[in-house]
């Protein structure tokens, strides 16, 4: 991955509104939203403090930033280990704790910085804290985009299989950050052309033509 990616103003390119009564949220798709994201946050959820879930590349990357956007309103951060094995539940048991340390209240937002592994994570771990607190989800991967980060599935991975231990916690608003992308392997661009395919060919001929 690059981190020469430079911070520019943001832009809000397009908001996307997923209707499901008292659940409804946006999705926000734009450049650089990563410097604004403390406002969206803010405008969305009034007064909600933040703590943020991410994995060490993705840190390392755009953490400072993110931060640095949620201002007084930043709780902490919990940084786990990239890859998979983080879908499990020592991991699952730990992310509980240090958000519960960083005084997580239910009135509060966990913020899910990174790609599916991370948004499952710390999905999952939001729909059981206190019962229940709220998630914004920005995904920083093109398959996180356009699949994961959408629609509120959230797990773990257990001996038995993928995501067999989960929950339905839909977030409060995604910010799908299109600029993030620029440090994307090739192989990472490839897997969310594949996810998107896959939805033409499920019933979107011309958008799988196209």
């Amino acid at each position: 991955m690059r981190d020469d990616v430079t911070t520019r103003a943001p832009h809000a390119g397009e908001t996307i509104r997923v209707a499901l009564g008292t659940r409804s949220y946006d999705i926000i798709i734009g450049e650089h939203l990563l410097d604004a994201a403390g406002g969206f946050i803010a405008s969305t959820l009034p007064g909600a403090r933040s703590a943020v879930v991410s994995d060490a590349n993705v840190a390392a990357l755009y953490l400072p930033r993110l931060k640095a956007s949620l201002g007084g309103l930043f709780l902490g951060d919990v940084v786990v280990a990239p890859g998979e094995q983080s879908k499990s539940f020592p991991v699952l048991a730990d992310v509980c704790e240090r958000l519960l340390e960083l005084g997580v209240e239910r009135s509060d937002v966990v913020i899910a910085l990174g790609g599916g592994v991370v948004g499952d994570l710390a999905g999952f771990a939001a729909s059981i804290l206190r019962r229940g607190v709220r998630l914004v989800q920005m995904p920083t991967t093109l398959l996180a985009q356009v699949d994961s980060s959408v629609g509120g599935k959230t797990g773990i991975d257990t001996s038995q299989g993928k995501n067999l231990i989960g929950s339905f916690h839909q977030p409060s608003l995604v910010l799908a950050d299109i600029s993030v992308l620029a440090t994307l392997a090739p192989r990472e661009f490839r897997a969310g052309y594949a996810e998107m395919m896959k939805y033409g060919l499920l019933g979107d001929a011309a958008f799988f033509t196209w």
